[in-house]
């Protein structure tokens, strides 16, 4: 079961047993416990939630307990971690739960929130034949447009849908193994809402607040790279080591840009469209424009070299008297100029 099919079966009232929620966005998943809490007419009897390791106990008395002037109840179990490495730890209390699995009450609801993702063992695999999954996936662009849509919409507001495609295309959400999530897409949505005085969305109200939000010192840095602008780069990397930004994450950033430069040049010369090179390197629209602007200012040759460099550094970064400011710097003068 999916994150859709579970909430339009959750607000129809029309759940029941045990729900082992699989998720890899945190934000869905709170929206579950806040959407369970809205359903429960007496709380004090009818929502319980539950934290951390406890007793077996302390979870069967809560679902085995009639609700109260209600026709269901809802029990929900999270801050507990119940991936590979730490499910031993709930053993005894995931073994009991399994036993009645295959009698539940059918009055009570009762969710299953781990930190981490659940290890797919021998209680997740009970549950997957007895009770519910329900998996939640990070979104996809369709899903992330849709939903940066209406969160506007309730707030009131309207904009176009490039504006939106903005947004995504300045985050980094939708990249392979990225660790944006919706809870940083959705401050800065509603900042950008908060910060609007017309019902009508104006592209300088997303931009401003992407600019102040987002770390835009990195994406200044980075054109200055592939501006080949030496002086400009090394000024900003200056100013952002003294404000003690991460410079393992700025490096990272730097050999991202050098690897999209290569991908893009190489899949251009081999006469792939647009969207063939969108999908391929894993950008937007944004980022693709931008590429297209730097893409003259080297060759491959220039590049491959740069990405040999930046190999070395990740190699010699392990050593002890590897210095991460000074080796960029040098780096910067190197490509540049």
């Amino acid at each position: 079961m999916n994150y859709k099919e579970f909430m339009n079966n959750l607000l129809d009232k029309n759940t029941k047993g045990i729900y082992l929620i699989d998720s890899e966005e945190k934000f869905l998943s709170d929206s579950i416990i806040e959407t369970t809490k809205s359903l429960v007419s007496i709380p004090d009897f009818n929502y319980i939630e539950i934290k951390g390791l406890c007793d077996f106990e302390t979870i069967k008395t809560a679902y085995e307990t009639y609700p109260v002037m209600e026709e269901k109840k809802y029990i929900v179990w999270k801050n507990i971690d119940l991936s590979k490495n730490s499910i031993k730890d709930y053993e005894e209390i995931l073994a009991n739960i399994s036993k009645d699995l295959e009698n539940f009450p059918t009055y009570a609801n009762f969710l299953i929130f781990s930190d981490n993702r659940p290890f797919k063992g021998k209680f997740y695999k009970k549950i997957e034949k007895y009770a519910n999954i329900v998996r939640i996936e990070r979104l996809s662009k369709k899903d992330l447009e849709t939903f940066i849509g209406r969160r506007f919409v309730r707030n009131n507001k309207k904009i176009q849908k490039s504006m939106i495609g903005e947004i995504i295309d300045r985050f980094s959400y939708l990249q392979k193994d990225s660790e944006i999530d919706l809870y940083e897409v959705v401050n800065t949505i509603d900042k950008i809402i908060a910060n609007s005085t017309d019902e009508i969305i104006k592209i300088e109200d997303v931009r401003s607040q992407l600019d102040e939000i987002l770390n835009l010192n990195i994406f200044n840095l980075t054109d200055a790279i592939s501006m080949r602008n030496a002086k400009s780069a090394t000024e900003i990397y200056l100013k952002m080591s003294e404000k003690d930004d991460d410079l393992f994450m700025i490096f990272h950033m730097i050999i991202r840009q050098i690897r999209n430069l290569i991908a893009f040049k190489t899949l251009k010369i081999n006469g792939k469209n647009d969207s063939f090179i969108m999908k391929s390197i894993s950008i937007g629209t944004y980022e693709l424009k931008k590429l297209r602007e730097f893409e003259n200012n080297f060759t491959l040759d220039d590049l491959f070299s740069a990405h040999k460099r930046l190999f070395d550094m990740e190699i010699r970064q392990k050593s002890q008297d590897f210095d991460m400011k000074r080796e960029t710097l040098i780096f910067i003068n190197k490509i540049c100029n």
